[in-house]
Formats: C-alpha cells, sequence, structure tokens
C-alpha cells in the first residue's frame, strides 16, 4: 500500500470511531460530564465502544473477504478465458480489467505467431524431405541406375551372341561387367553412409567420430589417418562438429575422387580444433567456394558457435578444412552433464 492509502484509511476509522462514540452517546443519553464523574457509566460506556467497533470491523472484514473472493473468481474465471481463447466477461474498467484485457491481446498475438511459426516449420520440414527425395533419386539414377542398366545391357548383348564370341572377347565383356557391378555396389554403399543420421545418438564426439570412420573405412577404399585428444564438450558444440565432419566426409565421397583422408580433432584449454584434409581433386576456390562441399552450410554452423574456418583448396591439390571453435567454461559443460542425466 502507498502512503496516502495508510492515511485515508486513519481518517476513515477515526471517523467511524467519532460516529459509533457520539451515537451510542446520544442513544444512551448520556454527556462527556458523566462520564467523567460516575466511573462505573464510563466503564459501561468503554466496554460498549469497543464492543461496537469490533462488531463494525468483523463486519467490514467479512465483507472484504467476500468482495475479495469475487473479484478473485472473476480474475480466475478470465484467465480461464485468456487460456482457452475465449473472448474475456468485464463489468468495470478497473486497473486489473485493463491489465486483463492486454494480456489477452498479447495471449492472442502469441498464438497466432506460434501457429505461423509452426506451420513454417512444417512446410519447410516438408519441403527439405521433398528437396532430399528428389537429390536421392537423382543420385540413384546417376550412378546406381545407370551401372546396373549398363550392365543389364552388356549382359543381355553377350546372352544373344554367346554362340559367335571368342573366348577373350566373353571375357572381356564379363570382366567389364564385373567392374560396372563393383562400381555400382560402391556408389549404394557411399550414398548409405550419407543418409545415415545425422545425429550423436546419446554417443559422445568421440565415439561418433570413432564411428562414422570406422564405415567410412569399411564402405569406401579411402584410407584414414585419425588423431584425437577430446573431451567432454557441450552437446550443441558435439552435434555441430559431428555434422560438419559428415557434410566434409559425404562430399570427399561424392565429388573428390580421394584415396585418403586425414582428421584431427584436437582440443586445448582455450579452443577445440578440427582439422580435414583430402587428397582429392580439389577445386578453385574463386568459382566453386559455395556449392559442391557444402560450404555454406559448414561456414554458417562454424559462425553460430563463434568460431573460424580456413579451406585451402587447388585443383588436383585435394581440400583442407581447419576449424577452431572457442571453448566455453568447465562450469557450462558440467551443467550440460547434468542436464543430461536429468
Amino acid at each position: 500500500m502507498k502512503k496516502y492509502h495508510y492515511v485515508l484509511l486513519l481518517l476513515y476509522s477515526s471517523v467511524i470511531i467519532s460516529a459509533i462514540v457520539f451515537i451510542t452517546l446520544d442513544s444512551l443519553g448520556l454527556k462527556l460530564q458523566d462520564l467523567i464523574t460516575d466511573f462505573w457509566i464510563l466503564e459501561q460506556f468503554v466496554f460498549s465502544i469497543v464492543f461496537l467497533i469490533l462488531a463494525v470491523m468483523i463486519l467490514l472484514l467479512l465483507l472484504w473477504v467476500i468482495l475479495d473472493d469475487n473479484s478473485k473468481r472473476s480474475i480466475n474465471q478470465n484467465l480461464r478465458r485468456i487460456l482457452n481463447n475465449q473472448p474475456l466477461k468485464l463489468d468495470e474498467e478497473s486497473e486489473i480489467n485493463v491489465n486483463l484485457q492486454r494480456l489477452s491481446k498479447k495471449m492472442s498475438h502469441l498464438t497466432t505467431s506460434i501457429q505461423n511459426t509452426e506451420n513454417t516449420k512444417i512446410l519447410k520440414g516438408q519441403e527439405i524431405v521433398k528437396q532430399e527425395r528428389k537429390r536421392i533419386a537423382r543420385d540413384l539414377h546417376d550412378t546406381v541406375s545407370q551401372e546396373l542398366f549398363a550392365s543389364s545391357m552388356i549382359l543381355s548383348g553377350v546372352s544373344m551372341n554367346i554362340d559367335q564370341m571368342e573366348k577373350d572377347q566373353l571375357q572381356t565383356q564379363l570382366l567389364a561387367v564385373e567392374d560396372l557391378l563393383q562400381n555400382a555396389q560402391k556408389d549404394l554403399r557411399i550414398l548409405l553412409l550419407h543418409l545415415r543420421p545425422t545425429e550423436l545418438e546419446n554417443k559422445t564426439l568421440s565415439e561418433g567420430f570413432d564411428m562414422i570412420l570406422k564405415e567410412l573405412t569399411d564402405k569406401s577404399d579411402i584410407e584414414v589417418v585419425y588423431q584425437k585428444n577430446i573431451d567432454r564438450l557441450p552437446k550443441a558444440m558435439e552435434d555441430n562438429l559431428f555434422r560438419i565432419a559428415q557434410e566434409f566426409i559425404s562430399n570427399t565421397l561424392k565429388h573428390a575422387r580421394a584415396s585418403r583422408l586425414e582428421v584431427y580433432l584436437i582440443q586445448s584449454e582455450t579452443e577445440v580444433q578440427l582439422k580435414m584434409v583430402d587428397d582429392g581433386c580439389g577445386f578453385d576456390m574463386d568459382t566453386a567456394r559455395d556449392l559442391s562441399y557444402g560450404l555454406t552450410n559448414i561456414e554458417d554452423r562454424v559462425d553460430d558457435m563463434a568460431g573460424t574456418i580456413k579451406l585451402l583448396s587447388q585443383p588436383g591439390k585435394g581440400v583442407s578444412m581447419d576449424i577452431r571453435l572457442p571453448l566455453v567454461k568447465e562450469e557450462t559443460v558440467e551443467e550440460d552433464i547434468v542436464e543430461e542425466k536429468k
């Protein structure tokens, strides 16, 4: 309560008490002189005044409780209407009702914004799925499908002319089919590796790198050199580094025609470094910087983590990517681990 509220309360109480005193004196036919001269009358009078004051206070208190309860009921009902996105029922223009109206408008605005955001996410997700399906279909058509079709055509020609074909010619045709089928199998493995989930799946970053690099070694002819010195990092940083590595590996498989991949994952007190180098065909950084290696996606992730990225490449010289990310405090990492345990 503000100071003037206390002043008003004091004045109101004084008026009420004075009114009770004068009304009691008048109703009992007493005068102030009688009270001064007769102690017994004074005692009865004081008792009557105190009793009346207590009665009035109790009555006012009950009245206040009833009014407060009705006010709370009205507020709760309007809050339920706000939560249920229903119109408010306001009887008067009080400060509380004005605030309830403002709250209702803000809740309606937030609901609309959330719905628009969710709809945008759904549409964006559907568009991403659609584009990914098109990309998978294109990759299958350009690689595995073409190789299988070529193998089928060669085998069909061999079956139709096998009686007229010499042994050396037949062997040449069959070796060509074998090469095509091996290439199709390799391309299919690469495609499946590219399509694996991008989440760490409750693994640490070190475990995730071990998994994906082992799979790369098992499903391709690329020699992998891997060095690591890494502790536990914040979950968001681990996820982003894992996806960056997947993006680089995927593009190395699809475009670089590399025979060797070097991966260095090193952590110091102030930063974490991810360095990846392949010996593939490389590219001209002035003309092909944005597309073939998914650099835009990688650079966006690095920017989100306030890091730096250095890319070096020349045609025929492979690609080198060096990412440095500043490390958060240990308390942040510990809090992240505690949240995961919860």
